[in-house]
This record gives structure tokens, C-alpha cells and sequence, in this order.
């Protein structure tokens, strides 16, 4: 390279470029003092969007600088390795929509990759990674704009967590991007499928009635609904091709099975039938389907950040409640959550206590929509319950419900509280599992247990339920590693309330997430319950996904 080319006079509102080589040593010339921009040979589209308040041709102009004066001006992004792994994480938002300019972005660096341009690439790459951190910062500090349909804000400021990105080097990259294999190979797998979604045809399946498409009915728009199962895995070729030669398309045989197929899939009930959850499911535009796997691989990140403690996660939208400890699922059961009218919040904690054949305190919601109501309706609803009517949750005198004029009672600001004793029909079992948090919200055994065998389990007024609380129980008991303490069966059969304090504690984190991509590569979806995928006027109130960390 002539000194003559290397000495780039171009002054764009900010610097006089001095030198361009990253890669002086290679080209056996001095290491040069100061970073060329002008090997970004064209306006930044990206810019406007990403960073409009910034003056230089990148987003971080100032902040390159002193990355690449700390590494002596040598590449940062050399490898294939990392050089996929940032396109994944900048497609996750690009894919995602929550972040105007990440595209562009996108095209902006393949373009220096198509010219072989390793060294304007290099600089646009690490300018990438800081708009990246900087997105993902507001995310951590605001997760709830992942369940608001909300855009982040352009990334104007280097700040927080991005301050210590100047200590970047290349080993630094290597360990944040690439040192947690199992991540890397999620990543890859989901964004390998919203790239192949997300250049497809748009599909012509289309939702044209609420009538239940039953066994052996002919399907409105059939040969439409036969390219989504074959797309997405659940017809194979051979059957596709042979029932796409019929005029009718009929809800039986190969068909039905793909069907089958696809609502086992994607957490439906599994009889074959088009209801209206399948038909919206199957509606989906691909580009759609492809937003949602980016968007919920944000939401996956949020919560607990490792360590050396079992970690509890209850997904609410899949209704289900996992263990993972050391990296390996050692624990998975059923699980009931809140009812669309009365959302389990979404948040982070650790239990920390432990009670066997427990008292339920009846929480202030259920009291003024089911319990007065309940009284109201029926004299003797509270005996039937086994409730008991106490002056406050500090004074538990009991009180008859006879000195109550009912009919006069406004739920709002009745006075008196209702307390349930131990015992089968206990609202919560035989065990409750506490958590610091400020909805009230724990996990519980329940005597419902046939509630269990349905497929769309949001019944609840807002705490967890969870099918297989006596193993849960005992898993917790044995964690603790206390061979002096009685076992959870030893304390159930006493029929006493006993309370438990933890001292080696449990993660929890109630997440949302309803779409991924699994181990054997097929897209799991579950239905959005709360509205948190797309604007809803059923979208819960922003109090229920706050995702507040109560952990320590």
C-alpha cells in the first residue's frame, strides 16, 4: 500500500484521517496513531436510525478510537467464528423489529465483507458491537418494551456496561460471544430458521370462518393450508406432493395426522380439529414467525445470569415449570398459571421458604371477586369452602359471618379478611413454596388435580400451581443437604403447619416465552395468552411484566 493511499486527508465533521491500515504490522509499515475511518467508503444509511444525534461517520467514533489504540490498531473480528456470532446477535434485533436500523446495519457490513475489505469491516464490526451492547443495555434496564411492542430508542450515548467494552480485546470478544456453547448453538439454530422464514413467499392460508373444521370436512382453502404443514416439517414431501394432485382437501388421513402433528407441536390440543387457536396458529405470516423467534430469543436472556444455584423457570405460555442445575434439567413438572383476566406477573426471585400443610390467607383479589360474590350467592359458601372469617391478618380472631348484613356489603371495603385451615381441600394442598416479591405470588400444591389434563392451563388467580409439588418438595428438602430434617412425606402426615426456612436457596424466574426452536431443530410455538406479542386491546397492564429482580 503507497504512502500515498495511507495518508487519506477526509475530514467529515470530526476527524482528519491520518492512517488506514488495522493491520499495519502485516503490511510491514509502522503501526500508525490514529484510526481511519475513511475506510468506510460511503455514508452509513444505518446511522439515522441507530444513532442520528451522532457527528462522525460511526455511531462511536471516539469510543473505535481508543478500542483500537488499546490493541495497536490490530483487527478485532479476524475469525469466521466471530463474525457469525455478531450477525446472529444483530439479527436476533433485527429479525425481532425492536430496533429501526439494525438492518440497514446488516447490509452495511456484508457489503465490506463482499468487497474483502477486512479493515473497513473491522471498524464498522466493532461500531456494530457497541450499538449492540447499547441496545441490550436499555433492554436490561427496561425489559418490559419486550412484551410492550415498543422500538428502542437510538443509541446515542456510550454508557453503564459499554464503558468497559474499552477494555475490549480479541480474547474479550471470544469469551462474551462464544464462551457458552449451549447459547451459540440455540442461536444459531433459531436464527438459521427466521432467515429461511423470513424469505419465503408469503403464504395464502388465510382464517375465512370460526367454524370448526371437524374429521372427514372438507377444508376451506385447503391447498393453501397443505403448503404451511409441508413447510413447516409436519407433511412430508411424498404426501405433499400426492395431496396436492387432489381438488378437495379433507380433514382425514395424512392430513389430519399433519395436523396432529402440528398441534402437539405447538402446545394445542391434539385431536385433529381446526379450532380457532389452531387456524390462527397455522395463519401466522412467516415473517411474522420469524419476528417472534428473534423476539422471544430477547426475552430468553432476561432473568437470572447463571451461578452456582439450581434455577427454577416457569414459562408461563408453555405452562410448565423446569430445574436446571449445572447446566442439566434435573427437574420438569406441569404447571398452572394465571387466568388471562388475572395475569401472573413476570419477575425474578429466589425461594427462600417452605411451607407444609399451610393455612391460605385468601388474597384481597379473590376475596372481592369470588368470596363476597360467593357469600352473596349462597348462605352457607363459606362452610362448603372451609373458609373461616377473621378480624385482620394481625388479630385472627374468628368472626360468624351472621354479623354481616351481606346484602349491603361493598367487596371494596369490606373490612375483614378469610382464612382457609389445613387439610385436603386447602385451596393450596399440602405445600407452598414463598419468594420475596410484591404481587403475592408463590408456588403451591392444589387438590384440583384433574385440572392438569387440560392443555391450556391459564385457570389460576395469579400464583403457580404446580402438578408435581410433593417431588418438588422433596428436591428442594434433599438440596438442602440437612440429613437431621424430616422428610417431606414425615412432615405432610402430621397434618401441622410447618415453616421452613431455606438457607440454600433457589432461583426462580417467571418468564414469557412462545416461540423457540428445540434440540431436534422444529419450531415450538404456544399460544400468547397475555397479548404480549403483538398489539392487543387484551395486552395485561404493563403492572404484570415489569420483570423486577427480587433476588439476593
Amino acid at each position: 500500500m503507497s504512502k500515498r493511499n495511507c495518508i487519506q486527508v477526509k475530514t467529515l465533521g470530526l476527524l482528519t484521517i491520518l492512517c488506514c491500515s488495522l493491520n499495519a504490522a502485516a503490511n510491514d509499515s509502522k503501526i500508525p496513531t490514529q484510526l481511519d475511518f475513511g475506510l468506510i467508503d460511503q455514508p452509513l444509511a444505518s446511522n439515522e436510525e441507530l444513532c442520528y444525534s451522532a457527528t462522525g461517520i460511526t455511531c462511536f467514533d471516539s469510543e473505535l478510537e481508543k478500542i483500537y489504540r488499546k490493541n495497536n490498531y490490530l483487527p478485532l473480528w479476524s475469525t469466521p467464528e466471530l463474525q457469525e456470532a455478531l450477525g446472529l446477535r444483530l439479527k436476533t434485533l433485527s429479525y425481532s423489529g425492536i430496533a429501526s436500523g439494525v438492518t440497514q446495519r446488516l447490509r452495511e457490513l456484508n457489503r465490506l465483507k463482499n468487497k474483502r475489505d477486512q479493515r473497513g469491516y473491522d471498524i464498522l464490526a466493532t461500531d456494530s458491537y457497541l450499538v449492540y451492547l447499547s441496545l441490550q443495555q436499555q433492554i436490561a434496564d427496561s425489559p418490559s418494551m419486550l412484551f410492550r411492542h415498543q422500538e428502542l430508542k437510538p443509541a446515542s450515548t456510550v454508557e453503564g456496561s459499554i464503558v468497559d467494552s474499552l477494555k475490549l480485546t480479541k480474547e474479550a470478544l471470544s469469551y462474551n460471544l462464544l464462551s457458552n456453547p449451549e447459547q451459540h448453538t440455540q442461536l444459531k439454530r433459531s436464527i438459521a430458521l427466521a432467515d429461511t422464514l423470513s424469505r419465503l413467499p408469503a403464504h395464502r392460508y388465510e382464517v375465512t370462518s370460526k367454524k370448526l373444521v371437524k374429521h372427514d370436512q372438507v377444508i376451506p382453502n385447503g391447498q393453501a393450508l397443505l403448503d404451511v404443514l409441508y413447510t413447516y416439517g409436519d407433511l412430508s414431501a411424498e404426501d405433499f406432493d400426492w395431496l396436492k394432485l387432489h381438488a378437495e382437501i379433507v380433514n382425514s388421513g395424512l392430513v389430519n395426522q399433519a395436523i396432529r402433528r402440528f398441534q402437539a407441536r405447538n402446545g394445542l390440543e391434539s385431536d385433529g380439529i381446526l379450532g380457532p387457536a389452531t387456524m390462527h396458529q397455522l395463519s401466522l405470516p412467516y415473517k411474522e414467525v420469524s419476528r417472534l423467534i428473534a423476539l422471544n430469543l430477547q426475552r430468553s436472556q432476561l432473568g437470572a445470569s447463571g451461578g452456582d444455584r439450581p434455577q427454577i423457570k416457569v414459562n408461563i405460555p408453555d405452562y410448565q415449570l423446569q430445574i436446571t442445575y449445572n447446566e442439566q434439567v434435573v427437574f420438569e413438572s406441569k404447571v398452572i398459571v394465571g387466568r388471562t383476566a388475572r395475569p401472573t406477573n413476570l419477575f425474578s426471585s429466589s425461594l427462600n421458604t417452605m411451607v407444609v400443610n399451610p393455612r391460605w390467607n385468601v388474597p384481597e383479589t379473590i376475596k372481592k371477586k369470588d368470596v363476597i360474590p360467593g357469600i352473596k350467592a349462597s348462605p352457607d359458601y363459606l362452610q362448603k369452602k372451609n373458609l373461616k372469617m377473621i378480624r385482620s391478618w394481625r388479630d385472627r380472631s374468628e368472626l360468624s359471618a351472621e354479623i354481616v348484613e351481606w346484602s349491603n356489603v361493598n367487596p371494596d371495603t369490606f373490612p375483614y379478611e378469610f382464612m382457609q385451615g389445613p387439610g385436603p381441600q386447602n385451596a393450596l394442598g399440602n405445600v407452598k413454596f414463598l419468594m420475596p416479591n410484591d404481587y403475592s405470588v408463590y408456588l403451591h400444591d392444589t387438590p384440583s388435580r384433574s385440572l392438569f389434563n387440560k392443555t391450556k392451563r391459564n385457570l389460576s388467580s395469579g400464583c403457580v400451581r404446580v402438578e408435581k409439588a410433593a417431588e418438588l418438595a422433596s428436591y428442594i428438602l434433599d438440596y438442602q443437604q440437612r440429613p437431621s430434617w424430616r422428610s417431606y412425606d414425615q412432615l405432610v402426615s402430621n397434618r401441622q403447619t410447618d415453616t421452613i426456612s431455606l438457607p440454600r436457596r433457589i432461583d426462580v424466574d417467571v418468564t414469557y416465552v412462545t416461540a423457540w426452536v428445540d434440540e431436534n431443530n422444529q419450531l415450538q410455538m404456544r399460544e400468547d395468552i397475555y397479548g404480549y406479542d403483538r398489539p392487543s386491546r387484551h395486552t395485561a397492564k404493563l403492572k404484570y411484566s415489569t420483570l423486577k429482580n427480587y433476588r439476593y
